[in-house]
Order: C-alpha cells, then sequence, then structure tokens
C-alpha cells in the first residue's frame, strides 16, 4: 500500500502521466496535413505541412523527405519530388546497424530516441513514388531505374528474412507496375517476367496475408505477352492452368492502344498508443506500444474506367492498410520484448536511486522510498510509443486498363459512382500505353 506521506506526491505525479498521455504526437501534428489529403487539396496540405515540420539532419530526417516528397508529387512538382526522394532513398541505404548512443538513450526513455528508418514496405514505396513521377513526366529510362532499383531492395529483404520470415518480403502490386513500365517502355520480354513475378507473389503471400489473389487482368495480361512473344510453352502452361481468362481483346497493337490508371485512394491508418501503467509496490509502471486500430468495416470503392461506351472495372492491386497492419502484428514481438526489457531497466535505474539516497541520508526509508517513487513515476511518464509512419501514403491502389482505338478519346473516372476525374480529348497512340497516376481521398 502506499503510505499517506506520498499522497500530493501521487496526484501530482499522476496528473503529469495524464498530460504526458495526452502531448503531442506525430499523428496528431501530421492530422492538418492528412485531413487535407483526404479533402483532394494536396497544395493546402503540402502548405500545412511546411508550417508544421521544419527540415533538420535529426533522427526524423528520412520521415521528412519521404513525406514532403510524397506532398511534392502530388501537388505535381515532380522536380522537387524527385530530389527529395532521391535524397530519401539514399539516406535510407546508409542506415546500417546499431547507435549505441541512441540505444541507451531508447532504453531510458522511449524508442522516440531511434533514429527513424522506415518500415520495409515505406523503404520499397520511396522507388514507388520515385517511379510514378518519372512516368508522370513520361521518363521512362529513369522510372524503370527505380523498377530495378524495387528489384534490388525485395532481393534483399528475402534474404533478410531467410530464417525469421516477415509477411511483407515482396511487392505484387510494384512487381505489376513494373510489368506496365516495361511494356510502355517496349520491353515485352522483362514486361512478361514482372507480370509473372507478379501472379506468383499475388498467389502466394498476397492471397495467404491481405485476401487478393491474382486479379484476372494480371493473369490476361501473362496470357497476351507469352502469345505475342512466341512462348508458348509458356503461353501453354498459363492458359492450362487459368483455362476461365480472356486475352485476345486487350492490350495494345497497330490499331489500338491502352489507357492505364494508377489510382491511390483513401489514407493509410495512423499508429495509436496503448498503454498501460500500474501501480506495484510502491512503484508506478507503464508501457506503451504502437497499434492500428481495426475498423468495423473496411471502407470498399468501386472503380470505373470509361469512354463512350466502353468501360472497365479497375480491381484492387494494393492493399496497403492490411500491409501496415500485418507489418505491425510481425514487429508486435519484438516491439514487447523490447518495452519490457526498458521497464526492467528504469526498475533498475529507481532502485539504485533509492539505494543511494538511503545511504547519503543515513539510512532513511522514508526519504529514500519517495525518490524511489519519484523516480518510477519519471520512467513511466518518459514511456513512449513510436507512433511515427509515413502517412501520405494511400489505404489502397486500384488500377484500370482501357484498350482504345488510336486517336483522341473522352475518359471518365469514377468511384462509388461519383466522378473524380474527366478529360474531354486523351491522346491514343497505336501500339503505345498512356499511364496516368490519380490520387483521390
Amino acid at each position: 500500500m502506499i503510505r499517506p506521506c506520498y499522497s500530493s506526491a501521487i496526484i501530482a505525479i499522476t496528473l503529469a502521466v495524464v498530460i504526458y498521455g495526452c502531448a503531442t504526437d506525430y499523428t496528431s501534428e501530421m492530422r492538418p496535413v492528412t485531413s487535407n489529403l483526404r479533402m483532394d487539396r494536396p497544395d493546402l496540405a503540402l502548405e500545412e505541412f511546411r508550417e508544421n515540420f521544419t527540415d533538420s539532419t535529426g533522427r526524423n530526417r528520412l520521415l521528412y523527405l519521404m513525406e514532403l516528397g510524397n506532398l511534392m508529387r502530388l501537388s505535381g512538382d515532380f522536380s522537387s519530388a524527385e530530389n527529395l526522394l532521391l535524397q530519401a532513398d539514399r539516406l535510407s541505404d546508409q542506415q546500417r546497424g546499431i547507435e549505441l548512443g541512441q540505444e541507451i538513450e531508447a532504453f531510458l526513455s522511449s524508442d522516440l530516441a531511434l533514429e527513424f528508418r522506415g518500415a520495409d514496405y515505406e523503404k520499397v514505396f520511396i522507388n514507388y513514388c520515385l517511379a510514378a513521377s518519372y512516368a508522370s513526366e513520361n521518363n521512362m529510362e529513369d522510372a524503370l531505374v527505380e523498377c530495378r532499383r524495387v528489384n534490388d531492395k525485395l532481393r534483399v529483404l528475402n534474404q533478410n528474412y531467410e530464417e525469421n520470415k516477415n509477411r511483407y518480403n515482396d511487392d505484387a502490386f510494384i512487381r505489376y507496375l513494373m510489368g506496365i513500365l516495361y511494356e510502355k517502355a517496349g520491353d515485352l520480354n522483362n514486361a512478361l517476367i514482372a507480370y509473372r513475378n507478379s501472379a506468383d507473389v499475388y498467389d502466394s503471400s498476397y492471397a495467404l496475408d491481405y485476401g487478393i489473389s491474382a486479379p484476372l487482368r494480371v493473369k490476361s495480361d501473362i496470357l497476351r505477352l507469352s502469345s505475342v512473344l512466341g512462348m508458348q510453352s509458356v503461353f501453354q502452361d498459363y492458359s492450362s492452368r487459368w483455362p476461365e481468362v480472356s486475352w485476345e481483346n486487350e492490350g495494345p497493337d497497330q490499331d489500338h492502344g491502352e489507357l492505364v490508371v494508377i489510382l491511390e485512394v483513401g489514407m493509410i491508418p495512423a499508429r495509436v498508443e496503448k498503454s498501460y501503467t500500474f501501480v506495484l509496490n510502491d512503484r508506478v509502471y507503464r508501457v506503451s506500444l504502437p497499434a492500428i486500430i481495426a475498423l468495423k468495416q473496411h471502407e470498399s470503392w468501386s472503380v470505373t474506367l470509361s469512354s463512350g461506351n466502353t468501360q472497365v472495372q479497375g480491381f484492387l492491386a494494393e492493399d496497403l492498410t492490411a500491409i501496415a497492419r500485418k507489418n505491425l502484428e510481425d514487429h508486435a514481438g519484438r516491439d514487447i520484448a523490447r518495452a519490457v526489457a526498458r521497464l526492467a531497466v528504469k526498475a533498475g535505474l529507481t532502485e539504485a536511486g533509492e539505494q543511494l539516497v538511503e545511504e547519503l541520508t543515513e539510512e532513511n526509508s522514508d526519504i529514500s522510498r519517495v525518490t524511489g517513487f519519484l523516480l518510477s513515476i519519471v520512467g513511466a511518464v518518459t514511456e513512449r510509443a513510436d507512433l511515427r509512419a509515413w502517412l501520405t501514403l494511400p489505404s489502397q491502389i486500384f488500377v484500370a486498363r482501357l484498350r482504345l482505338p488510336a486517336g483522341e478519346h473522352p475518359v471518365r473516372i469514377e468511384i462509388n459512382g461519383r466522378t473524380i476525374y474527366s478529360d474531354e480529348s486523351v491522346s491514343v497512340d497505336p501500339g503505345g500505353i498512356n499511364l496516368l497516376f490519380l490520387r483521390e481521398g
């Protein structure tokens, strides 16, 4: 039982814990930015970000570069976006090993003391954003360089997880996007390889972990290109596996082109802090962990791409919300272990402080006990969950591909029956791919 002489200290410290628990975190600081993105106002989101965050060489440098670079991309300033995202990519590559000083500080306070290094999917999406920016400028050479960078990163991820498998060790959507970019650049062999890799990832880890098996369009692109390239054994193998898939009237040819839309929708969910505070033997203990709250009903979108009387339904190619949630689950064991270890370190320091005061005050147990109690409060107050994450990424990504005769065509894109994009004159070249990246809150 906590003695009466502690009552005023308990009240003061309890208030401190409550106040500190309500302190501003990264999620709260980003709320004006993400709110503007939800309302399809990327320029205002960029303005809010610049007002709330300043550049630095500190421990959040990577996160700053990723957020600002993506906001620049969404605002249409592709040159600035590319400069920032390239810096982010280089910095991410340089982050290696353990910084002992940061680790010590983290065990004395919280993981917020650590340099932000990003989740695996966030590192890969640096290159996606770069590829999207270059492709938006029709700079296919640099867009394909980013495709190869993704290949390298995914190879390293697979090597890292040979013993301790992480669910996100490949990306089916980015593999598919590689195929589109290679096909647009006229490299059909590498396009087919990318499409096949994409289908393999969809039907293995994506189907199991995120509920997304290979979309019909991915399968038809494999059949289409293997037929065009005259790879009969490959074509026969896949056509026997997918007898229900039609492919003959898809893709560009000498008389038709194709409009391909990459549509980013929604906002990736922010992390929240789950804290557990308890009193035991005149000590206050607190454990804080990051979490992503599961929605009762996940928001669903129906995407339609049309031109006149011709229309296609977009398909879900990436569920970043599911990836982020599973990624956090994969790291839950590590996060709990670190939190418990940090609790032990703080408890040990509290005991050491109490013993030191007891020696200095000639074994005055009341003073030493109060000191121990207050030191435990300091440990509890400094315990915070690390909520840092790339919050300007979308929740999901859809792809829609529409084959059209060469020429000028009106185009409309709808989400759940609501028009989000229209253009009365989109040029379609014979044998070409017109690629369009869009974002809808």
